[in-house]
């Protein structure tokens, strides 16, 4: 009898802003059921990777070619995944997972970066996070700096784009950007009913369970 077990196969995951990685330990978990790990990656200037400098688009670009090898399963979520699409690339990853972000532009937001620096700044001292307020800035300029969503970035990998369905004008919004791109064949894109932007922790099993289907398409 072969009892040999599979190897856990590796997810690199680019977090988003404010999220350590007890966000995805229930997530990880239902992957493991599909045999993937998640090797967790904090932005820059925050928890675990809080002295990690970045002050522009290349010392982020350095930075991220460290941290995930080519060739690999990349999920970015939320601002992590706005700041991946910006260095594809760099990264070249085998299949990409889009997780509720890099889809949201001006359009609908109707701000600039200078509020949203504002606000990210007040809101970590108010709250006394383990975030460094000057590299997230940072961050935040280099989101901002092109105002492009994922479909602009015309990205070859196969991709699965998951999306939460509320709240209802955002839900909106975000249908009628992936039926406008609906061209564009090597992307997967799904609602997952019920949904807020964390959805990966309010339905762990049902974002896991299409991540498993997509990785073995």
């Amino acid at each position: 009898m072969n009892h040999t077990k599979e190897v856990a196969k590796k997810i690199y995951m680019l977090s988003g802003l404010g999220c350590d990685k007890s966000n995805v330990n229930n997530l990880e978990i239902e992957l493991n059921k599909y045999s993937y790990t998640i090797e967790y990656i904090n932005l820059p200037g925050q928890f675990s990777n809080i002295d990690v400098n970045v002050e522009n688009e290349e010392d982020f670009e350095k930075w991220i070619e460290t941290q995930i090898p080519k060739n690999s399963i990349v999920i970015g979520y939320s601002l992590g995944a706005d700041l991946l699409i910006r260095n594809i690339e760099s990264i070249k990853p085998d299949k990409l997972i889009i997780l509720d972000g890099a889809i949201i532009t001006n359009d609908f937001t109707k701000t600039t970066v200078e509020k949203e620096v504002e606000f990210s700044r007040r809101y970590i001292k108010e709250n006394s996070l383990e975030m460094n307020a000057d590299t997230i800035s940072n961050l935040l300029y280099i989101k901002f700096k092109e105002d492009v969503d994922f479909f602009d970035m015309h990205i070859k990998e196969k991709t699965l784009l998951l999306l939460a369905d509320t709240p209802d004008d955002l839900y909106k919004y975000k249908k009628n950007k992936v039926e406008k791109n609906n061209n564009q064949e090597n992307i997967k894109s799904l609602f997952v009913p019920n949904t807020s932007h964390d959805f990966h922790t309010e339905k762990p099993v049902e974002i896991a369970e299409c991540i498993g289907e997509f990785l073995i398409e």
